[in-house]
């Protein structure tokens, strides 16, 4: 793997949030593939509710990545993150630090998110 890869998706895991951060639907529409599947603290979304919640409700105040590790396979990456954030959705409280594995696939000379999964990590 390319350092150049590797830097590309970890800009894009940034891009996904901020994209999330400012409801910036057209960016999401752009990253989120089809089959996008999203298991974590606000439930399981598949991409329809997930890009739904991003549009309004989800809000993310501040966010950040403390590690950060994509391995590429040929044209796909799986990139394991230990990620922090102060949000809501809908009334829960979304502040948690997070283990999460994203999944992306590069389709027509871009990258795209399958799958991200997220459990809450102690403490």
């Amino acid at each position: 793997m390319t350092a150049v890869v590797a830097r590309e998706l970890i800009e894009l895991a940034h891009e996904l949030v901020r994209a999330v951060q400012v409801h910036d639907t057209a960016r999401l529409e752009e990253l989120v593939a089809d089959e996008f599947t999203l298991q974590g603290a606000a439930g399981q979304l598949d991409r329809s509710a997930f890009l739904e919640a991003a549009a309004g409700p989800y809000e993310i105040s501040e966010f950040s990545y403390e590690e950060i590790d994509p391995d590429v396979y040929g044209n796909s990456a799986v990139v394991v993150s230990r990620y922090r954030q102060t949000g809501r959705l809908e009334g829960r409280d979304l502040a948690h630090r997070m283990h999460v594995t994203d999944v992306w696939v590069r389709r027509d000379g871009r990258w795209q998110i399958v799958r991200r999964h997220a459990t809450i990590a102690d403490g």
